[in-house]
Parts: C-alpha cells; structure tokens; sequence
C-alpha cells in the first residue's frame, strides 16, 4: 500500500502533467462561464406576482444549465489525450521506465495508480470548473443556486459529468497503452474521441451525454416525473464501454514492458 501511495503521489506531481491540468482548469472554466453566463430569465412575468416571478427565475435557469457542450468537450479531450500520453508513454520516452517498472509492484497495479492519478486530474480539471462557474455567476443570489441545484440536480449533473470524464480517458488510456509512443497516442487519441464530433454522430459524446442532460434538465424544470433512471440512454458509452476498455488495457499493460 505503501508503494502505491507513492507512486500516485509522483504520478500527481509531475510538472508536464500539472501543467496540463492547469491549462484543462483554466479553459474548462472559461467555456462553462461563457455558457452560464448565457442564462437569462425571459419572458412577460407579472411584477405584481412574485410567486410567478419566483418560479420562472428557478425554472428558465435550469432549462439553461450548462451540458457537455462541443468547446468542453474539446477542452476535456485534450486535458484526457495529453494526461494519458504523458502517463503511459512520456515515462518510456524518457527512458523513467526503466526505473518505475523495476519497482516490486504488478504492472496492472502500477496501470491502476496511472489511470487513478488520470482520472482524479482530468475529473477535477472538468467538474470543479462546472460548478465554480456556475456558483460565481449565481453568488449574490445564494437561494436562486440552491433552488436551480437542489431536489438532487446536482448529482446527477456530477453523473452526468462524471461519464464524460470516465468515457475520455478510459478512451485515451487504451489507445495509449496500445500506441508504440507519445506522438502515435496523442494522435490517435484525439483521432478517435473527436472524430464523432466531426461526423455528429449522435450516439457518441459529446452529442448523447449532452441531449441526455438536456431532457433531464427540461423534466425537472417543468416538474415532470423522469420515468426511469436519467442515465438510461447514454450508460452503455458512458460507462460499460469504458469500462470494458479500462479491463482491456489492465491486461494489454501485465504483457508490456518497459520499451
């Protein structure tokens, strides 16, 4: 455990790989707050009604909410592209490899401190800048944030969030461990991640998680029962595949080696 522990701890503080995180916070937060900034409360409300008033100033925000729109997307594919490169391949281009795979520690634990110390950057280089946005434009009205986040829209926002980030760089991990060096896996990543944005392919993010949060979004504000679990259209490429991916890269990483 111990091992593990510091070799998460190296892997979170390389300079590259900080570096990259920084850039990922700083732009994620700029494109999500050009996208909160876009919520307006519109229409012919009744100043003499406040309970009106009230209940479109809660109402029209939450239609607006931010998604997994194309400029996120883009910044996330390549905050994820770049952490998995530098990961999996910057450490064997440089040679570091031949020091952290002498260590006394599986190879598929030492992939899994990689992907954890991936992840945990990526998710908060994309989430954290989501929800500081969104709390810095609605600060002087405490009550209209509760009111928009609240009744568990902000979990499932999270979720939502959360299988973006997981989809991406479980994407960008494989294609890197499969890559025989940086350059092939930095472009073969962002080759296959935004691809589907090129093409519109619907049934791929950034489009599926994006339209799933929309009507999840439009259910809540307009009081309607969401049959079923929210997630129900987008979990297969949110999570299994990724999931199924991660597995496969587990195995491929036991076979390789240090060149």
């Amino acid at each position: 455990m111990g091992t593990l522990k510091t070799q998460l701890k190296w892997e979170l503080n390389d300079p590259l790989t900080l570096t990259v995180f920084l850039f990922g916070f700083l732009m994620a937060g700029l494109a999500f707050m050009r996208d909160v900034l876009k919520m307006s409360a519109v229409g012919m409300l009744d100043p003499f009604n406040p309970e009106s008033a009230t209940h479109y100033a809660i109402m029209i925000p939450k239609l607006a909410l931010p998604t997994v729109s194309q400029e996120a997307y883009s910044i996330l594919v390549f905050v994820a592209v770049m952490l998995s490169s530098l990961s999996i391949k910057g450490e064997i281009d440089s040679l570091a490899a031949l020091t952290v795979y002498s260590l006394p520690m599986r190879k598929w634990k030492l992939f899994t401190v990689k992907f954890a110390s991936t992840f945990l950057l990526a998710l908060l280089s994309f989430v954290l800048p989501y929800f500081l946005a969104l709390g810095y434009v609605l600060s002087g009205s405490p009550s209209l944030l509760t009111g928009i986040l609240g009744d568990g829209v902000w979990i499932n926002v999270l979720t939502f969030l959360l299988m973006a980030v997981f989809y991406t760089v479980s994407v960008s991990l494989f294609v890197a461990v499969l890559s025989p060096n940086s350059f092939a896996a930095i472009l073969g990543g962002l080759a296959i991640l935004y691809v589907p944005v090129i093409l519109r392919i619907s049934s791929l993010p950034p489009f599926n998680i994006s339209g799933a949060m929309s009507s999840y979004l439009t259910a809540v504000a307009y009081g309607m029962g969401y049959g079923g679990s929210p997630y129900a259209s987008v979990v297969g490429v949110g999570f299994f595949v990724p999931s199924a991916l991660l597995a496969a890269s587990i195995i491929i990483s036991e076979r390789r080696d240090a060149r």
